[in-house]
Parts: C-alpha cells; sequence; structure tokens
C-alpha cells in the first residue's frame, strides 16, 4: 500500500462526526451537524460538521478543511502526527517511517524519556525502598506510582548527567532543558513526579523531599524550550477523554490533588500547578467539556484563585461550579482526612460560581457596620450586573432584602442605574466574520467550483462548455479538480482536501471557495452561473478588440475587428469573417 493509499484508508475510517464529537459536542440540526467552534472565542454554536462531505467549516472565523485539518488544528500537530494519531484511532497500522517527523527538539523529548526512565528504576531499586515506603504510607500504591510514572532521583549528584553524556547528549544540551547545572545533576535526593505536554511526553519534573530537610520543599523545572508551565496542564493528556466522557472537568491547583483524586476512582481532572490561568491552558480547557468545576485550596489564595479563575472561564461562556473545602484544606488533605464517601458527596453538591464569589465577597467585612454593609451590598449587584440569567438575579436580590432590610425596587432600580451608567462592561461577542460581498463574477465562480467540488456531471460540463474562468487562481482549481477527477476512481471532497494541502495558495483558495459553499446549487442554476462566465468572457474579448481597434490605423483592419466584435456580441463565429483574417493573423497575432 502505498501513502497516498494510507492516507485515503485513515480519512475514510475516520468519521468526521465521530472524530469531530470525541473533542466537542455536537448537536445534530436537520442534516449536518453543529458545535462551538475551537479555534475562536465562539460564544455560540458556528461550527457545521458535515457527515455526507465529511468536512467541517465554521461560519465566524472560516476555519474549513477535512478531519486532518481539524486534528492537526486542534491537537497543534503536523500532517503525519495526525495519520499517526487517527490510523492508531482506527486500529490501522502505520509503519513508523512514514510518520517520523523532524522536530528539532525531538532530541530534547528523548533526554527527559531517558531521564524518567531512569528515576523510575532508581525507585524500584533497593536504593529507592525508603521512599517507595514513604509514598506508601502517603497512600500511593504501586499502581499509581507506575501510572503516574514517579522516580527517585539519587543522592549522588551526577548519575543522570553521565548516563545521559554516555549516549552522547551535550552537557549544554542536558543543563539547557533543566535537568543540570552544567555537569552536576539538579535533583538530587527526591521523589521525582514527571510533568507531561497536552500529548503525554515528559517535559519536567517536580522533585519532593522525603527524608532530608530542605528550604525548598519541591523543585520545579524552570521554563525551557519544551515546558511552558502557562501553555500545559498536568495530567490533561489523560483528563481530556475522561472529561468529555464524564462531561465536566475538574480542575484543582497542584498535582499531588490530581493523584489523590485519581486514587479513588476520579479521573477527569487537570492541575494548573499554581493559582494563576493563562490564555492558552484556558483554550484546552474549552477543548474538553463546558462544566467546569473549581476545587482549589480552601485557605485564602485558594479561594482568591476561584475568585479569578471562575471570573476567566465565565466569561468564555463556560458553565462553572465551585467546591469549597472546609478548614483551609486541600482536596489531598481533604481524602485523607475525610475519607473518599465525605468528598464525593462533596464534589456531587457544588454550588454555582456566582453563588460562591458573593460569598467570598463578604470575607474580611465587618457586616455590623452600616458602611461595610453598603460596600458589600454595592459589590454584589456589580456582580449581578454580569449574570445573564434573570430568574438568578431576582433569587440574589430578594436574598439581599431579606438579610440586610433593603427594598427590593430599590435594589432593582440600583442595579439598573449602574448597568445604565456604563460602569459595568459586558461581553461582547465576537461579530462574526463578514464575507466579502461579491460582484456577480466572483460569485459565480465560487458558485461552479463548489458545484464541481460536489457533482461529478458539473465537472464535465464546465470542462465540454466552458473550461475557463476569469481569475488565475480559480482556473487553477478548476484544472486540479479535473485531474483529480480523472485520476480517481470517486472524486471525494475530503480526500481532494487532503490532495491539495501542499499547494499553499491552492489550499487557502480552496479554503476561501469553501466559505461560499451554497448546498441548494442544482445542476439547473449551474447552468445559469456557467452564463454569467461565458457574458464575462465575452465582455472581456469585445474589451480587448476595442482596445486593439484603438490603436489600428489600417481602415480594412479595423473593418474586420468591427466585425469580429459584432460577431462575439452576438455570441457566434462566422466562417467566412474567419476566413478574411486568416491572412491577417500572419501579420499580427493579437487578431
Amino acid at each position: 500500500m502505498n501513502d497516498n493509499d494510507l492516507i485515503k484508508e485513515v480519512r475514510s475510517a475516520s468519521n468526521i462526526v465521530d472524530v469531530i464529537s470525541s473533542y466537542l459536542p455536537l448537536v445534530k440540526k436537520g442534516k449536518n451537524y453543529f458545535g462551538v467552534c475551537p479555534f475562536h472565542d465562539d460564544n455560540n454554536p458556528s461550527m457545521s460538521v458535515s457527515e455526507d462531505k465529511q468536512i467541517y467549516k465554521c461560519f465566524s472565523c472560516g476555519a474549513s478543511g477535512n478531519v486532518f485539518n481539524f486534528v492537526m488544528d486542534y491537537e497543534k500537530i503536523d500532517f503525519k502526527s495526525a495519520l499517526y494519531l487517527l490510523a492508531k484511532r482506527s486500529g490501522i497500522n502505520v509503519s513508523n517511517n512514514l510518520v517520523k517527523t523532524n522536530n528539532k527538539n525531538d532530541k530534547f523529548y528523548e533526554i527527559y524519556n531517558i531521564a524518567e526512565k531512569y528515576y523510575q528504576n532508581n525507585l524500584n531499586t533497593s536504593l529507592g525502598l525508603e521512599a517507595k515506603s514513604y509514598l506508601h504510607n502517603r497512600g500511593i500504591d504501586d499502581e499509581l506510582i507506575k501510572h503516574f510514572k514517579i522516580g527517585l532521583s539519587l543522592k549522588e549528584q551526577d548519575g543522570l548527567v553521565n548516563l545521559l553524556v554516555k549516549k552522547n547528549y551535550s552537557i549544554k544540551d542536558i543543563s539547557l532543558i533543566g535537568l543540570s547545572n552544567m555537569d552536576k545533576d539538579l535533583y538530587i535526593n527526591r521523589i521525582m513526579f514527571p510533568l507531561f505536554n497536552t500529548n503525554g511526553n515528559t517535559i519536567g519534573f517536580s522533585g519532593r523531599i522525603y527524608n532530608m530537610k530542605s528550604d525548598s520543599k519541591y523543585i520545579n523545572t524552570r521554563e525551557t524550550l519544551i515546558f511552558k508551565k502557562g501553555e500545559n496542564l498536568y495530567n490533561y493528556h489523560l483528563a481530556k477523554d475522561e472529561a468529555r466522557k464524564e462531561k465536566s472537568l475538574i480542575v484543582v491547583e497542584g498535582f499531588m490533588d490530581v493523584i489523590r483524586l485519581y486514587s479513588i476512582g476520579v479521573k477527569n481532572v487537570v492541575a494548573l500547578m499554581g493559582t494563576s490561568l493563562t490564555k492558552e491552558q484556558t483554550t484546552l480547557i474549552k477543548r474538553t467539556s463546558t462544566n467546569i468545576i473549581l476545587m482549589l485550596d480552601g485557605d485564602n489564595p485558594g479561594k482568591k484563585a476561584i475568585v479569578n479563575v471562575g471570573q476567566i472561564l465565565e466569561e468564555e461562556n463556560l458553565r462553572v461550579n465551585v467546591v469549597a473545602l472546609p478548614e483551609e484544606l486541600d482536596p489531598d488533605e481533604y481524602i485523607l482526612k475525610y475519607g473518599k464517601e465525605r468528598f464525593i458527596n462533596l464534589l456531587n453538591n457544588p454550588i454555582e460560581y456566582s453563588e460562591f464569589k458573593i460569598n467570598y465577597l463578604k470575607e474580611g467585612k465587618d457586616l455590623t457596620k452600616i458602611d461595610e454593609q453598603s460596600s458589600y451590598v454595592n459589590e454584589v449587584l456589580q456582580e449581578l450586573s454580569n449574570i445573564d440569567d434573570d430568574i438568578k438575579k431576582e433569587l440574589i436580590l430578594k436574598k439581599i432584602e431579606k438579610e440586610f432590610n433593603l427594598d427590593i425596587e430599590f435594589l432593582r432600580n440600583k442595579l439598573q442605574n449602574m448597568q445604565k451608567s456604563g460602569k459595568i462592561e459586558t461581553l461582547k461577542k465576537p461579530d462574526d466574520v463578514k464575507l466579502i460581498k461579491l460582484d456577480k463574477y466572483q460569485k459565480a465562480t465560487y458558485a461552479i467550483l463548489n458545484e464541481m467540488l460536489n457533482n461529478y456531471n458539473a465537472i464535465k460540463t464546465y470542462e465540454k462548455r466552458l473550461n475557463y474562468l476569469p481569475y488565475e487562481t480559480a482556473r487553477y482549481l478548476a484544472n486540479e479538480i479535473i485531474y483529480y477527477s480523472k485520476h480517481e476512481k470517486d472524486f471525494v471532497l475530503a480526500d481532494f482536501i487532503t490532495q491539495v494541502s501542499d499547494k499553499e495558495e491552492l489550499a487557502l483558495y480552496l479554503k476561501e471557495v469553501l466559505k461560499y459553499d451554497n448546498e441548494v446549487v442544482s445542476m439547473a442554476n449551474f447552468d445559469d452561473y456557467l452564463k454569467v462566465i461565458e457574458e464575462y468572457k465575452k465582455n472581456q474579448e469585445i474589451k480587448r478588440l476595442k482596445e486593439l481597434m484603438k490603436k489600428e490605423v489600417d481602415q480594412e483592419k479595423k473593418a474586420l475587428i468591427a466585425d469580429k466584435i459584432r460577431l462575439v456580441k452576438m455570441g457566434s463565429w462566422n466562417i467566412i469573417w474567419l476566413m478574411k483574417l486568416k491572412h491577417l493573423k500572419k501579420e499580427n497575432k493579437n487578431y
């Protein structure tokens, strides 16, 4: 089987609706499926997925293509990696030679892979008995150790460096990616927790003390060429599928919280590895589920982080709930102290983010004092102004009315005045990307090309009757369609998209054409579009001839050109006139 056959087999086996719905929810409307586009800040489902055509298209940002394009853009991987991923998903064997990529960072991933195995091996030797006992006492059994690839750095200061140098990796590279201080290991006598990127590659470590005193409980890998803390979430590579299955994602603060939740069977969980949330992390979260449960630490910094993170997620139109942990405990501590059953009960009864935030606004306020009561009520009204749910607003207003003995109409008017004053920044939905207004010739060109992409008979009709389009790239695309149709048994749009993907100009133009896909074009009105282009072709020829006549000084030749203009306008060619012109062709090829 050659590469092209393999690509077609993988594409054919990867139903685009099944693949995309494994990443995000799709709802069927008519014959197509719709979902929130993951390639821009989409507030409404604007991405259409056609099972018939095996393509997707966003009506807002213009993202479009076949199943390969979607996976490449979503996973941020190249074509070969997407091919391998989809082949594996479909149970199709792909040789490593076919999918091997030339990545300048490959050697760094190799180094981390060796380091990970080195640390794991250390933990499973007699030198790791004390560390393993420590983990067992912390409730981390051998299954969890293996699953999260936990290891151990030894007391010797150059064990890893020497191993890597023997494998021909340079000390400069080992140091560059945060595993050493030149010829000395960075991590010494620590339990090693690997940190993974979104594809599951180890890109860093967090080393924890276990049998010694140190000013640093943890040493974490610094930012390197392959480790960008703000671009990753701990356990994302495993949690994303679990979150889609459970229809919710739990967000915690630290990787130990993830491991602890996993130990009691809760697997749809990721960790920020801190208290802030970046734009890149937000995008990753949006790709898993629209239902997010925040379960950060129960101390003051954790509560503040819930407020900040929740605000960001709500602005992305995600449904945010909060599990507020008592006694300033983190999830790991809570489970160890109170056990699985009480934790699951908490998890199953979260509160809405808005309710949590309104309760949080009381923190640090003495509500026996009038000025602090006033400050709190104003902050609550400010918060309500960002809530779209009128019923929720009304319920909270009545709660404030009862708690502070305030008139409900006063509160309603106050909220309304705050909104009118412009103090409230309402969330703006991104404007749909407007399709450029086309003139009739552009419209006809796009309609003809779209029909050719979807109807084999249209290809034959175009080739026989017109074989011309006004724009160079359009003609290029039409010729590619004709060529492909003659060399393939069946014309499949999804396969054609892959076929031209390496021709950058053509691939971009094809994407533009698909934006104007008109699903109601039939062979009947296809004929009308052909007539429009024939008219264009005729007008261009008349224009050319008139310019030629202006430059001509020979009156006989001018008369012949005038005759030709009349014939072109009539839409016919006179054989006698052509014979008259025959002797002129030698003199002036423009005739």
